[in-house]
Parts: C-alpha cells; sequence; structure tokens
C-alpha cells in the first residue's frame, strides 16, 4: 500500500508542478507578445521616421544642387539675350560650355568658312556669335568644327579682321511641368536635351524685376530674375534672386 500511495503522491506533484510551469510559461508569452509588439511598433515609427528624414535631405541636397547650377547660368542672361520671361518659362541664350575661339585671318563679307584658332569639337547644328568691335551676327554650324576652320550654313554679312571672338550660344531654357504623381517639377533644356532640375515641388514660379524694383517688367529691362519653390516635404518656401549680365 505504501508504494502505491507513495507513487500516486510523487505523480501528483509531478502534475502540479509541470500545470504551474505551463502557465508561467503562458503568461511569459503573453507578456513577450505585448512586448515585441510594441517593439515593432516602435521599430516602425523609427523606421518610418528615418524614412521620412532621407526623403527630406534628399530633397534638400537635390534643390541646393539645382539651385547652384540655376543661378550660374542665368547669371550668363542679359537683357538681350533673353526671349521668353513668363511665370513658368525663362528662356536665353548663353555659352554655358565656355566654348569659344578666334578668328586667325580676316572674313570677308559673303564668306562661309571661319578659319580659326581652334573649332574642334564644334558640334553641327550649334548656333554660333561673330563679334567685332562694332557688331554680331549668328550663324549655325554646317557641319562639325575642324582644327582650324568652321563652315556656316550661310555666308558672314559683314567684314571682320583677324581676331574677332568666335563662340557657341545654347539656348537654355527653365520651365514648369507636372509628373504623373501631380508633382511639380522644374526643368532644364539646353538646345535639345531637357532633364528634371528640382523635382517632388508643390509649385514652382518664376518672376522678373528692373533696375528700380519694379516686377513684371518688359523683357528689356530685366535685371533680375527671382525663382520661388514650394517643396512638398522639408523646407518652407524657398526664394532665389539673380542678377543677370548688364
Amino acid at each position: 500500500m505504501s508504494g502505491p500511495s507513495r507513487h500516486h503522491r510523487w505523480l501528483k506533484g509531478l502534475i502540479s508542478q509541470s500545470g504551474v510551469c505551463l502557465s508561467e510559461l503562458l503568461v511569459g508569452l503573453a507578456i513577450g507578445t505585448l512586448v515585441l509588439a510594441g517593439s515593432l511598433e516602435a521599430f516602425n515609427i523609427v523606421q518610418t521616421q528615418a524614412v521620412r528624414q532621407q526623403r527630406i535631405m534628399a530633397a534638400q541636397q537635390e534643390m541646393r544642387l539645382g539651385l547652384e547650377v540655376f543661378e550660374q547660368e542665368v547669371r550668363m542672361a542679359s537683357s538681350s539675350t533673353i526671349a521668353v520671361a513668363m511665370s513658368d518659362r525663362f528662356e536665353f541664350s548663353a555659352n554655358i560650355h565656355g566654348v569659344r575661339t578666334v578668328t586667325t585671318a580676316p572674313v570677308a563679307a559673303g564668306q562661309t568658312v571661319l578659319p580659326v584658332q581652334n573649332g574642334s569639337g564644334w558640334e553641327a547644328g550649334k548656333t554660333m556669335v561673330l563679334c567685332g568691335m562694332s557688331r554680331c551676327e549668328s550663324h549655325r554650324l554646317k557641319s562639325p568644327g575642324q582644327r582650324s576652320q568652321l563652315l556656316l550654313s550661310d555666308p558672314v554679312g559683314g567684314a571682320y579682321p583677324p581676331g574677332v571672338s568666335v563662340e557657341v550660344r545654347n539656348r537654355v531654357t527653365y520651365y514648369t511641368r507636372v509628373d504623373d504623381r501631380d508633382r511639380t517639377q522644374l526643368m532644364r533644356q539646353i538646345d535639345g536635351g531637357a532633364g528634371v532640375l528640382i523635382g517632388d515641388l508643390q509649385s514652382v514660379r518664376l518672376s522678373y524685376w528692373d533696375e528700380w524694383g519694379k516686377a513684371g517688367t518688359g523683357i528689356g529691362r530685366i535685371i533680375r530674375v527671382a525663382v520661388e519653390l514650394l517643396p512638398v516635404v522639408g523646407d518652407p518656401k524657398v526664394v532665389r534672386e539673380v542678377t543677370v549680365r548688364s
């Protein structure tokens, strides 16, 4: 009798101990689940904030670099080279890449071949400007430039001495466009090639000022160009003003 009784008591104690351990395990699992859920929620919040911060930093970097390009190129414009000045489009001509040379011999009226110091790398179809002491005239290149000459698509209108300036004139256009996400973009086009300069914007506005600080002036009186950008994320409205060449 004593043997079975002892075995019964041992088995009951084991069941009781196992039951206590299982309850503790379930409670521990429940607490662990709550802690894990809280940790995941905190991680998601931190991750969302980090992604948002990265987007803000990327947008700020893009805007900073884009505005630097805008300033550098608009400074090359002058009232005489501005073709379009609207709130959503600014177009002018300038020698963006500094491509220039000089004539090495006299140029006669009616001539289509310019003798130059170095015409290598000049692309066919580009607009070039020949400038003497009293006049300038524009022509297109009929074919790619050569080491010692440039071939024009039409004849020169006047006579020029050796050593006068010859340079490329690019058509530069800044304009706005709305993408498929309904975000406004500031676009940049040099001659025929266009690309996004600054994206993810709520709005872009260009404005123009004369020497007396009057806005909306005629093209011939523009001395200052302002671009106003309203980003989707990050900074509030950004305004940058650039003075053109006199």
